[in-house]
């Protein structure tokens, strides 16, 4: 594959009241037709991906009612956004509440944009679920194993969400922990787990450390056993949203 440059920027972000959270956008570029903007919160329990454009440096609005209520004032003249159970909560267990509202761009202050890294992409490789991506970073080689479930036909986010649960990336990174928990628990200390609202980053230096996480998430889906144990484990150790 041609070498992909990933450049990545955030917005200035806004706190809550009592400064628990902070909501900003963060912006992603790869090339034509291949960027992102998304809203994150940021709180004690990690981040919640909301609500996302593939678009780059898209200006949202933000108002908070409270430490458990944000309002995101997007565009309107953009395509309709996804929204769900999924990116329409933030906080541990979902507790935080979004309410989304669609308003003339005049009614959102332009964003000031930091540039905050930059990832060249020199592999892509698809498997049986997901995709591992090879990165370059500063001379360092980085890989990321990529999984977006809502994406699959046979996705588990009506099972997941039925347990109370986020049903989307927060639940499949409380997934992949309850899986290397069962079934490699060597590898835990070498992944980094980054959810997002539909999707799932799971980032090491170790290659071998995430084909084994691909090939247990694989697995999980193959034998719905295997998924619900990883789910249970993931409760006993409060690992999952």
């Amino acid at each position: 594959m041609d070498k992909k440059r990933i450049v990545f920027e955030s917005s200035e972000s806004l706190s809550s009241p009592s400064g628990t959270y902070k909501v900003t956008v963060s912006s992603q570029t790869t090339g034509a037709n291949r960027s992102l903007s998304q809203a994150i919160v940021e709180g004690p329990a990690g981040g919640s991906g909301l609500v996302a454009f593939y678009l780059p440096r898209v200006s949202m609005g933000f108002a908070w009612n409270g430490d458990d209520e944000l309002v995101v004032r997007y565009p309107d003249d953009l395509p309709p956004p996804r929204i769900d159970a999924a990116n329409s909560s933030f906080g541990w267990g979902g507790r935080g509440r979004v309410i989304y509202q669609a308003v003339p761009r005049n009614r959102i202050r332009p964003l000031r944009w930091m540039r905050s890294g930059e990832l060249l992409t020199t592999a892509e490789e698809p498997l049986e679920r997901g995709v591992l991506l090879t990165f370059e970073a500063g001379g360092l080689i980085e890989y990321t194993y990529s999984y977006y479930d809502v994406n699959e036909p046979d996705a588990s986010s009506e099972t997941l969400s039925a347990r109370g649960l986020q049903g989307g990336g927060e639940s499949w990174a409380g997934v992949v922990r309850g899986l290397v928990a069962l079934r490699a628990p060597e590898i835990i200390d070498r992944l980094e787990l980054d959810p997002e609202s539909d999707g799932l980053a799971v980032r090491s230096a170790d290659r071998a450390a995430l084909i084994a996480v691909a090939e247990l998430v694989a697995a999980a889906k193959r034998d719905p056993a295997l998924l619900e144990a990883a789910i249970e484990r993931a409760l006993l150790d409060g690992q999952i949203e």
